[in-house]
């Protein structure tokens, strides 16, 4: 540090750079002054000016800059300047120190002033804590050697201290928008250390306390708070202390109170937390607003779609029984038919109806009627697809390997129609009656939103001629396929790479 006086740094040091100094910016010389000492000018200012060098050390600063910061001269100079006024660090994201060296070295380059943008830089005071402080700042340059009259030599740092003004400004920005909110319905504004609470008549009233009659609240926030159910009094208190520690922090409560005749109400409460310009003080500013009717009528909603899932449920179960009834008749009618074609077309009904039935099952027996796990239902369909199309002459097995995804019930139909062909005609054609063998069933996402479903079979039984096999039937498995695929809004894709692989794509 430099250990000189204050007129001794001002007269010595920037003689004629304090005073716009030996030549200013338009290049005029000023070196007469009738014997008056340079630093009387200085001091004289009625704006605060520090005179830093391009490293940003200090010079010299005069009497109104040292009374604006509570500082003195010998604090100030010899020191840079985020030496003497170091950074908030609770401010992490303060970018104060890097946007003044860009400005003076705008200053420098250029030798034109720069007025910087409204910024804040914190104080820390004579206790040790910081002050908000909001600043509006000129950097202007000093041009004191006369053997390179274009160089910057100094900056003259002129400081406006706007504080007031802006969290003024911002605090009548934060009631605003809590007016418009709520067009100035039950408005409060709370100090929570002193737990003092500003508000209007209607808030008053929203928590059934007389407007006209002060002494049931003397304007404390307590009254208010206890009349909050107490199931959600901590949770109110917690989100109070939340948004006090964060300027600009915005406040959300949803709560019950109860009034004093038992009544109870649903509130939101939605503000913002502010600096008070003449305290510093934190302040809440927001509204209450009275959301029960909207909170009954979700009740109801609710009650109602609830009756509704319990009748579709009911609709559910009924068709699964009505259905497991058909496919008794169809068995019954089968085990009756001398004609073996018959009898096949019989069994293949059976299956086909039993395939939508396993799906009203598994809608009855799930919370959402309105849709299912798509793997637990092939777990079913496959089980039954064992025992209805397996004999004890056929060494035959079905897996399946299915992610877990869930399916409208319309959807999950096509799906089960699907599967329940693509199997059938794999025991039908692909293997022959002494042959073992295995069709394996997978289910899983694929790209782009896809659902791929993969029924495939290792026999060796017609091959190539599989879809000349098919021909020579009635054709109404293959076409149930393609008219499920395409409810589905899929794609078919069949190979014979080691036995008969149907691959059906489509989105989720």
């Amino acid at each position: 540090m430099l250990a000189l006086s204050w007129m001794g740094v001002l007269s010595n040091h920037v003689r004629s750079t304090c005073l716009v100094m030996a030549r200013n910016s338009k290049g005029r010389s000023m070196d007469h002054y009738d014997g008056l000492n340079p630093g009387i000018f200085f001091d004289a200012a009625a704006t605060a000016q520090l005179v830093v060098t391009p490293d940003l050390r200090i010079v010299a600063a005069n009497k109104r800059y040292c009374a604006l910061l509570g500082r003195q001269p010998r604090d100030l100079i010899g020191y840079k300047v985020f030496e003497a006024f170091p950074a908030n660090p609770d401010d992490p994201e303060s970018s104060a120190e890097a946007a003044l060296t860009a400005s003076i070295e705008a200053v420098v380059a250029t030798g034109k002033e720069q007025q910087m943008p409204l910024r804040q830089h914190d104080v820390r005071e004579a206790d040790g804590r910081y002050a908000t402080r909001y600043w509006r700042v000129l950097n202007s340059p000093i041009f004191a050697d006369d053997a390179q009259p274009d160089k910057v030599t100094h900056i003259i740092h002129t400081a406006e201290d706007v504080t007031r003004n802006t969290l003024g400004e911002r605090a009548d920005a934060a009631r605003q928008r809590a007016a418009m909110r709520g067009a100035e319905l039950s408005y409060f504004e709370l100090d929570p250390v002193s737990g003092r609470l500003i508000r209007s008549p209607q808030l008053d009233a929203l928590f059934g306390f007389d407007p006209n009659d002060t002494n049931d609240t003397n304007d404390a926030v307590e009254p208010f708070l206890e009349r909050f159910h107490a199931d959600d009094r901590i949770e109110a208190r917690a989100e109070i202390e939340r948004v006090a520690r964060t300027i600009g922090a915005d406040l959300h409560l949803n709560s019950r109170i109860i009034l004093p005749d038992g009544t109870m109400r649903w509130v939101i409460g939605r503000g913002e937390s502010v600096r008070d310009p003449d305290t510093q003080t934190v302040r809440i500013v927001g509204i209450v607003l009275d959301v029960t009717a909207i909170r009954e009528n979700e009740a109801r909603l609710s009650e109602a779609l609830a009756a509704r899932d319990l009748m579709i449920a009911e609709v559910n179960h009924r068709v699964k029984n009505s259905l497991q009834m058909v496919t008794s008749i169809l068995n019954l009618e089968g085990t009756a038919t001398v004609d073996p074609a018959a009898r096949a077309s019989l069994r293949a009904a059976t299956a086909r109806v039993n395939a939508v039935a396993a799906i009203h099952a598994s809608l009855y027996e799930d919370e959402d009627v309105n849709s299912v796990w798509i793997d637990r239902y092939l777990k079913r369909l496959t089980t039954h697809l064992r025992l209805s199309l397996s004999s004890d002459a056929r060494g035959l097995q079905i897996t399946y390997d299915a992610e877990s995804i869930r399916l409208d019930t319309d959807r999950a139909v096509s799906l089960s129609l699907a599967v329940n062909e693509l199997v059938t005609n794999s025991f039908k054609h692909a293997y022959g009656p002494e042959d073992d063998g295995t069709v394996t069933i997978t289910l899983r996402r694929a790209d782009k939103n896809m659902i791929l479903l993969e029924v495939a079979d290792d026999g060796t039984g017609p091959g190539a001629d599989r879809a000349s096999s098919d021909a020579k039937s009635s054709g109404l498995g293959q076409r149930l396929i393609a008219g499920m695929a395409a409810s589905l809004d899929g794609t078919i894709e069949q190979d014979q790479t080691n036995g008969w692989r149907t691959r059906i794509l489509f989105p989720e």
